[in-house]
């Protein structure tokens, strides 16, 4: 009997030794199993997307090369009529009168080059056509020094007949101050006829413009002619400019005055002291 109860004491005791031992169990508090232990290594870093592209170059303009006074000065590209080495703003448009009956349209395609046709308006019957039609080219522009060459050619009809000639010159223009609104000109130039001939006329001049305010100038001019070939003399005298020059960027006054001043034994007196009066207008359009 005795050996029976020890049977029996030691078969439940590996009954319950096989029951702590099952899957799934921790042993003493009843609970599942521990979870699984994270994987080895570091998790892989999460790249930031990249920045957009920077934007591209803002467009520049051209910059100009024209000097700061003929911005500012809308009769520039001339003194009382002789030209200066001065050209305008490309895209420059403008319209001039002189003494009412005589006008001119000009245009500038560059900074550099300047064309512009002139004639007289229409004021007495029979009256001839007279056509002038120019261009201007600076072709130096160095610290105050400017230069440009001029060529021209005119035109003349009355009574079904006609002529016609061509001009060649050029201009030496000094600027008194940096931006060019005072400035010294001297300007040379020689006609050519279509017609066969024996002599050369030779137009010579000498302008002076010189800045008083923003917007007033004294304007001054003297020309004067010499004929080469067979009859090789210079004119005896010169025709003198003085008067006063209003200006802006968009219009330009002149006013003042030109006598005839004769050399030698010569009378050339008009019988007006001051001389014949003289006003030019311009108007014009800068391109923006």
């Amino acid at each position: 009997m005795r050996t029976r109860v020890i049977g029996v004491a030691v078969l439940s005791c590996f009954v319950s030794s096989l029951s702590f031992a099952q899957p799934g169990t921790d042993g003493d508090d009843g609970t599942g199993a521990p979870p699984p232990p994270p994987p080895s290594g570091d998790p892989a870093p999460v790249m930031a997307p990249p920045p957009p592209p920077p934007p591209g170059p803002m467009p520049v303009e051209p910059v100009s090369t024209v000097d700061k006074g003929i911005v500012e000065d809308a009769n520039a590209g001339r003194s009382w009529l002789a030209p200066t080495a001065l050209t305008e703003p490309a895209g420059t448009w403008s319209f001039s009168d002189f003494e009412l009956f005589l006008v001119s349209l000009h245009y500038s395609p560059t900074d550099q080059l300047s064309l512009s046709a002139t004639t007289m308006l229409p004021i007495v019957e029979d009256q001839p056509f007279w056509l002038l039609a120019s261009g201007k080219y600076q072709i130096i522009k160095s610290g105050n020094v400017r230069v440009a060459l001029q060529g021209a050619v005119t035109h003349v009809a009355a009574d079904g007949n006609g002529a016609t000639a061509a001009i060649l010159g050029g201009a030496l223009t000094y600027c008194i101050d940096i931006d060019c609104h005072s400035t010294v000109t001297g300007y040379a130039a020689a006609g050519f006829a279509h017609e066969e001939q024996s002599a050369v006329p030779v137009v010579l001049s000498g302008a002076l413009a010189y800045r008083i305010n923003k917007h007033v100038k004294l304007l001054l001019e003297a020309d004067t002619g010499y004929v080469a070939g067979e009859i090789d003399t210079f004119a005896n005298g010169f025709l003198a400019w003085y008067g006063v020059r209003f200006t802006s960027k968009i219009i330009g006054v002149d006013l003042g005055f030109v006598k005839p001043i004769c050399t030698g034994d010569e009378d050339c007196d008009i019988g007006l002291v001051m001389g014949i009066p003289f006003v030019s207008f311009t108007y014009r359009s800068l391109k923006d």
